[in-house]
C-alpha cells in the first residue's frame, strides 16, 4: 500500500510540474540504459537484415586499397557520437515517424539491388538506412546534435571507382601541361605519354583515386572537428577536393621528369608507387597545414542554449512505439529479401540455357591482341568473321538468371594494362538509340570498338537503361538471361575519319546479323 501511495505522490508532482511549465522531461538511469539497449537492438537488426550488403561491402573494403579507410568509418562515427554524449539529453527524445518513408525508400532500393545484383544499390541502401533509422527513432533535436557522425557513415559506401577514367584524363592533361612548360619533348596518345627515353602509361593506379577519396574523408573530418564557420568549412572542403587532383598531376610529372633525367633508371616499376605514397603523405600534411590557416584562430565559445520546457513525459514506454515500427519494417522487408534470394538461387539451379553461335570461325585456333575481361560468364565466344569484306573480332558473353552479373564495373571491354582509351564518339541508330564507338590504343596498334546488350532478347546500347530493364524483369519474374555482344576492328592507320565511317557501316550491319546468330535454348 505504501508503495502505491509513494508512486501516486510522484505522479501528482510530475502533473503539477507540467501544469506549472517547469517539467523538463528528465529521465532516470534505468531509462538511459533502456535507450542504449534499444539502440543496440536496432543496430543488431540492421546487421541481420542487411547482412549480404554489409558482407559484400566489407569484402571490397578488405580487397581494394581505395576503400581500406571504410573499415574505420563506422567505429569513427560511433566515437564522434560518444564525444557528443554530454550534449545528448533524452528529454529531447521525440521520434520522427515521417522519416520512415525515407527508410522505405532505402529498403526498396536494397530489394532492387538484390534482384538485379547491383552491389552499388545494396551498399547505398545499407549505409543510408542506418542513419535514417536512427533519425526516425530519436527525432530531429537529437539528430541535429550528431548530424555529422550520422552523415559520416555514408563514407562506408564503396563508391568512387567510376571517377577513375576522368581522373586519368585530368592527370594526363595536367602532366602534359607541366611537361610542355619544362621543355621536355613529349608525345601523347590516349593515356600513353612518350618522351625520348621511354613511354609512360597513366594507368588506374596513377589516377589518384585513393588520394582523392582519402583527402575528402580526412578533410571532412578535420573541418568538423576544427572549423566552426560554414563559410570556412566550405572553402576547406573545396581545397580538399582540388588539392589531391593537382598534387597527383604534379606527382606524375615528377615521375616522368625523374625518368627523363635518369635515363629511365629510376621512377619505373614499383618505384613510382612507393614515391606516390610518400608524396601523398606530404600532401595530407600540407592539407592539414592549410586547415590550420583556414580555421578560426580564436573560435567563439558557444553559450549554453536556454532549455525549453517540455510537456512530454519521458518514460521507458516512450521508446517502444518508434522502435517497434522500425523493427517491423525491417523484418517485413527481410522476408521479401529472402523470397528474392530464393528465386534467384532456384532459377540458377533449375534453368539450363545454351547460347549457340551458328556462324563463325573455330574458336580454338583464334588469336587476337584484343580480349575483353568478364567475370566468369556462363558462356563466352571469341572469334573472327568477315563483315563487308573486312575481318572483325567478335566477343559474346552470356549470363543466365542467377549465374552472375553482366553489367558491372568489374566487366571490361579491354584490359587496362594492354589498352588505353583515346577517344569516343556516338553513332545514331534510330530516333531513340545511340551506340558508343571507342578508339583504344597501345604501343603498337589502334582499334575501334563498340558493344551492345541483349536483355531477354531486347537490345540496349545504354548500360544504365539495360541494367534497369534487367532488374525490372527479375522483379517481375520474367528474366531469362543477359548477353553482351562486342565487335572490334584493328585499324590500318589511314584517315581517322575514313576508318570511323567504315566501322560505322560495319557496326550497323553487325547489329543486324549478330543478333540473328544468337539463339537461346
Amino acid at each position: 500500500m505504501g508503495h502505491h501511495e509513494g508512486r501516486l505522490q510522484h505522479t501528482f508532482k510530475i502533473r503539477d510540474s507540467i501544469v506549472n511549465g517547469t517539467f523538463t522531461g528528465k529521465v532516470d538511469a534505468s531509462s538511459s540504459k533502456l535507450f542504449f539497449v534499444c539502440l543496440v537492438l536496432l543496430l543488431g537488426t540492421w546487421v541481420a537484415v542487411f547482412f549480404q550488403g554489409l558482407a559484400t561491402a566489407i569484402d571490397i573494403w578488405l580487397i581494394s586499397d581505395i576503400f581500406n579507410h571504410c573499415l574505420f568509418v563506422l567505429p569513427g562515427s560511433m566515437f564522434l557520437i560518444y564525444l557528443k554524449r554530454h550534449e545528448l539529453s533524452l528529454k529531447h527524445f521525440q521520434p520522427n515517424y515521417w522519416v520512415l518513408f525515407l527508410c522505405l525508400g532505402s529498403l526498396s532500393l536494397y530489394a532492387i539491388g538484390l534482384a538485379g545484383d547491383v552491389k552499388l544499390f545494396m551498399h547505398v541502401a545499407t549505409f543510408t538506412f542506418l542513419p535514417l533509422s536512427v533519425w526516425a527513432f530519436i527525432g530531429n533535436q537529437l539528430t541535429l546534435k550528431i548530424l555529422f557522425p550520422l552523415v559520416f557513415i555514408l563514407f562506408c559506401i564503396p563508391v568512387g571507382e567510376e571517377l577513375i577514367p576522368a581522373l586519368q584524363e585530368v592527370t594526363a592533361d595536367l602532366s602534359m601541361i607541366m611537361l610542355n612548360w619544362s621543355g621536355i619533348p613529349v608525345y601523347r596518345s590516349g593515356l600513353y605519354i612518350e618522351i625520348p627515353q621511354g613511354r609512360f602509361l597513366v594507368a588506374e593506379a596513377c589516377s589518384g583515386i585513393s588520394f582523392f577519396i582519402a583527402s575528402l574523408v580526412i578533410g571532412s573530418l578535420y573541418a568538423y572537428l576544427n572549423i566552426s564557420s560554414i563559410k570556412r568549412r566550405t572553402i576547406f572542403m573545396l581545397i580538399s577536393i582540388v588539392l589531391p587532383i593537382i598534387a597527383n598531376g604534379i606527382r606524375v610529372f615528377g615521375i616522368i621528369l625523374t625518368g627523363y633525367l635518369t635515363d629511365m633508371e629510376h621512377a619505373v616499376g614499383a618505384d613510382h608507387l612507393i614515391y606516390g605514397w610518400v608524396f601523398f603523405s606530404i600532401v595530407i600534411v600540407c592539407l592539414l597545414g592549410i586547415g590550420e590557416i583556414v580555421r578560426e584562430k580564436y573560435p567563439q565559445e558557444q553559450g549554453l542554449q536556454p532549455e525549453l520546457a517540455s510537456e512530454r513525459w519521458i518514460t521507458d514506454k516512450s521508446f517502444y512505439p518508434s522502435l517497434i515500427c522500425i523493427l517491423v519494417l525491417m523484418l517485413a522487408y527481410s522476408a521479401w529479401f529472402r523470397l528474392i534470394t530464393a528465386q534467384l538461387n532456384q532459377s540458377s539451379a533449375t534453368t539450363h540455357l545454351t547460347l549457340s553461335i551458328t556462324e563463325g570461325a573455330d574458336q580454338a585456333n583464334y588469336l587476337s591482341n584484343w580480349k575483353p575481361e568478364f567475370i566468369e560468364p556462363a558462356q563466352e565466344f571469341h572469334y573472327s568473321r568477315m563483315m563487308l569484306n573486312t575481318p572483325i573480332d567478335v566477343y559474346v558473353a552470356w549470363y543466365p538468371l542467377g549465374y552472375g552479373e553482366l553489367i558491372t564495373s568489374g566487366n571490361r571491354l579491354y584490359t587496362e594494362k594492354s589498352w588505353s582509351l583515346k577517344s569516343t564518339s556516338n553513332l545514331q541508330l534510330g530516333s531513340d538509340q545511340n551506340i558508343r564507338i571507342s578508339t583504344i590504343v597501345n604501343h603498337s596498334s589502334k582499334r575501334l570498338l563498340s558493344s551492345w546488350y541483349l536483355i531477354d532478347g531486347k537490345m540496349f546500347t545504354n548500360n544504365k537503361i539495360a541494367k534497369l530493364y534487367e532488374t525490372y524483369q527479375i522483379l517481375m519474374g520474367n528474366h531469362i538471361g543477359s548477353a553482351l555482344i562486342a565487335i572490334s576492328q584493328q585499324t590500318k592507320n589511314v584517315s581517322a575519319d575514313q576508318e570511323k565511317t567504315e566501322f560505322q557501316a560495319i557496326l550497323k550491319q553487325s547489329i543486324i546479323e549478330l543478333n540473328q546468330t544468337i539463339e537461346i535454348k
